[in-house]
């Protein structure tokens, strides 16, 4: 028999019962910024599916195991600098178990050389084999560009420096040029951008400005010093062990909609339903995706126009390390288009070893047409020209060229001239329920896997407040 109390004890079970649903959520990416947004919408309270275009978890991160003796290399996002610079990322990989090793040979040998001129020399005898004047002059050089921090009084918009404008529309090259380097020194500051960020003639100066201010306070000993044990994707594998949801490879997703506050996401052709959405593709892709309403004019202008580092990664492994019989530990910079060169494979096991070579810029896109046969048979020739006999060496190598690959056209964010003043702010605010993050979106470490991370627990925090796990 129905009565009224029945019917208010079920009204009342079914208002308890819409309480306690969870919100859903769906994240577009499981790179580093997705899989870190997923985790920690899940840790308040969203129902999560996190959906990916590739055939496989990371984004610009990605560990190729296909070596001999088991030996891995990174084909993209490496290195982590000290823990007190990139706290987020060491948080996660404790709370998820993931093994860290600090890199190099501790003393043991010389970290790198120089390569310049068709003469390779450590560089502890930089002074002795080009004078004191150009080590004095390529220290003005450093200092010129730590000074480049006191432009900007808060990294978190240095579009508020005083004098923003200009040094937005200035490049960074043109900034070299008013150093008058001499042209060995000239040719060392034009690699140390370029093989930071892109080419020095593409960057804005105001951009450079920011990255020197959120690295005022490291130092030397504290960049750059550490990398996963098991490679990148054991990180990526560690914030997915850890997501309930389901992650979808193979899931390119083709168009966002909202209609009364419901989003629709279709990938694979399949519409998928959520209360809100997460972005995390990078900028340079993210036109490739139809959106309804339309993203603001300025987002799509933003997308078609922000600078994005060339930059490719060649893995290449080799019988022994031949770089320790040169009195080095495997980093060179290069006046050869290679660019930098430094050892994967320091803290592994086996008489064989890897040579990552980074080429960017220029450089990189000159090769942007290659075969990566081609792109292979440079590099072993440049190594060979900087280290006699290693060629002979040569077992196989595998290449990453970012920059032209679908999912990514692109290393990371390198803001141009002029797109700090115009974009700084702009993936930084939702599209109705559509939210966006990566590193591209951070406001501290750009082109960083901990700016990846940062941008993911921001935008999780937005949607759904604090949560206890993250101090």
């Amino acid at each position: 028999m129905i009565t009224l109390k029945n019917l208010t004890a079920g009204f009342l079970l079914l208002i308890t019962s819409v309480c306690v649903m969870a919100d859903n959520a769906i994240v577009v990416g499981a790179g580093l910024a997705g899989l870190s947004a997923a985790y920690e919408l899940e840790q308040r309270g969203f129902n999560v599916t996190v959906l990916e275009a590739r055939n496989r978890l990371g984004g610009r991160i990605t560990t190729e195991t296909n070596f001999e003796n088991g030996q891995i290399a990174e084909g993209g996002g490496e290195l982590l600098d000290h823990v007190r610079i990139h706290p987020l990322m060491w948080h996660y990989a404790n709370l998820f178990n993931v093994e860290i090793d600090y890199i190099g040979y501790w003393g043991k040998i010389e970290e790198g050389a120089y390569y310049l001129n068709g003469k390779l020399f450590p560089y502890n005898s930089f002074k002795r084999e080009l004078g004191l004047e150009k080590k004095k002059e390529y220290d003005d050089f450093h200092h010129a560009l730590a000074n480049l921090a006191n432009e900007i009084p808060n990294y978190s918009d240095p579009t508020t420096a005083p004098n923003a404008a200009a040094l937005d529309n200035t490049t960074v090259q043109e900034w070299i040029d008013d150093l008058n380097l001499s042209a060995d020194i000239a040719t060392l500051a034009a690699h140390h951008i370029r093989g930071e960020y892109d080419e020095p003639a593409a960057l804005s100066l105001l951009f450079l400005a920011h990255q020197a201010k959120v690295y005022e306070a490291a130092g030397g000993n504290e960049v750059e010093i550490a990398r996963f044990k098991h490679g990148g994707v054991s990180m990526a594998q560690g914030f997915a062990n850890n997501i309930t949801g389901p992650i979808l490879t193979n899931h390119a997703v083709t168009s966002i909609s909202e209609r009364k506050g419901q989003v629709s996401v279709r990938a694979a052709g399949t519409n998928f339903k959520a209360d809100v959405v997460v972005v995390t593709v990078p900028a340079s892709v993210l036109n490739n995706i139809s959106f309804n309403p339309a993203l603001p004019q300025e987002m799509v202008n933003a997308a078609n126009e922000l600078n994005y580092g060339s930059h490719t990664k060649v893995l290449l492994q080799y019988e022994n390390r031949f770089w320790l019989e040169f009195g080095t530990g495997g980093d060179t910079i290069s006046d050869l288009p290679i660019g930098w060169t430094w050892e994967a494979t320091d803290q592994q096991e086996g008489d064989t070893g890897i040579m990552i070579s980074y080429t960017s810029g220029d450089y990189a896109d000159a090769q942007i047409d290659a075969s990566e046969a081609d792109i292979i048979a440079s590099k072993r020739e440049q190594i060979e020209a900087m280290y006699p006999g290693s060629d002979a060496l040569f077992i196989k190598a595998e290449v990453f060229p970012w920059h032209r690959l679908e999912y990514s056209m692109g290393g990371y964010a390198a803001y141009g001239p002029g797109q700090m003043t115009k974009y700084w702010n702009t993936f930084r605010k939702p599209h109705g329920n559509v939210y966006f993050a990566g590193e591209h979106t951070d406001d501290k470490f750009i082109a960083y896997m901990e700016g990846a991370v940062r941008s993911g627990l921001r935008i999780a925090e937005e949607i759904g407040g604090p949560a206890p796990n993250v101090k």
